[in-house]
């Protein structure tokens, strides 16, 4: 699939080479953490799967603009089932913005919220960490769930710890002091023909790991990797430092080389 980049009718040639094993990928992380191959979801401990950024209800809303998108709840389920399957996990994380509407969402989008909900805590014990569009979903889904304000959580096991949270707010201290910090909320994706593919962005120094998760649901816009500059939030990582893994196992190297073989191409 991503033998060619192409940014707008510029064609950027990515050898064989860069189609490595998911297991290569993996040592980007500590031995703890795992991609789920094929999917914007993570396994850490064995234990716990993490996903971000389900934005239930989307659809709903974009009908209010004119554009019509079938109702995702079988999508979701199903692929949260298949997850599970595929993992063992005992545990669901979903680290924020679980609804799409920012405030109060309307009495259809919250009967999707609890019949997605009704499904899918019949398979885990679910922490919702609550991202800039979770208002009230904590009263939303109140039977289905625990949950975690925006500072975040920190996963522990033996000397181990696992920082998660939504990142639109600084996470805690304690996040902040992990050895890997996990981010979600900007919804990066890379540019190929007419298509956006989400990717994971993932950055290791002294010590620390940082990942930007995928969102879960890939109807959503974001920021195209190729075009942004900055720093990860609440860190010292530059955005240019980090690698660029697709979900189907390729390595796009780093945000920066990409940059400049793209930049190459235009000259």
């Amino acid at each position: 699939m991503f033998k060619n980049l192409k940014k707008n009718l510029i064609t950027v040639f990515i050898t064989n080479q860069t189609k490595q094993k998911w297991r290569m990928h993996n040592k980007l992380l500590p031995i703890y953490i795992k991609f789920v191959e094929g999917y914007p979801a993570l396994l850490i401990f064995d234990r716990y799967l993490a996903i971000a950024d389900l934005h239930i209800g989307y659809e709903i809303s974009e009908r209010e603009n004119g554009i019509h998108i079938p109702i995702q709840k079988a999508r979701y389920v199903k692929r949260v089932k298949e997850l599970k399957d595929l993992t063992g996990a005992e545990e669901l994380i979903i680290v924020g913005d679980v609804k799409d509407s920012i405030m109060m969402p309307n009495a259809e989008e919250i009967s999707e919220l609890i019949s997605v909900f009704e499904e899918i805590s019949k398979l885990f014990k679910i922490t919702i960490i609550q991202g800039n569009h979770d208002a009230y979903i904590d009263k939303i889904l109140r039977n289905f769930a625990s949950f975690a304000g925006a500072e975040g959580i920190v996963l522990k096991n033996g000397r181990a710890n696992v920082a998660l949270a939504h990142g639109h707010a600084r996470p805690s201290d304690e996040c902040l002091k992990s050895g890997t910090l996990i981010l979600a909320h900007l919804h990066f994706y890379i540019k190929y023909e007419n298509s956006k593919y989400p990717v994971w962005l993932v950055g290791r120094k002294n010590k620390k790991t940082v990942i930007l998760m995928p969102p879960f649901n890939d109807l959503l816009s974001g920021y195209y990797v190729e075009d942004v500059e900055a720093k990860v939030p609440f860190t010292d990582f530059k955005l240019q430092e980090l690698k660029v893994i697709t979900l189907d196992g390729y390595d796009l190297g780093t945000l920066k080389n990409l940059r400049s073989i793209i930049e190459e191409e235009a000259d």
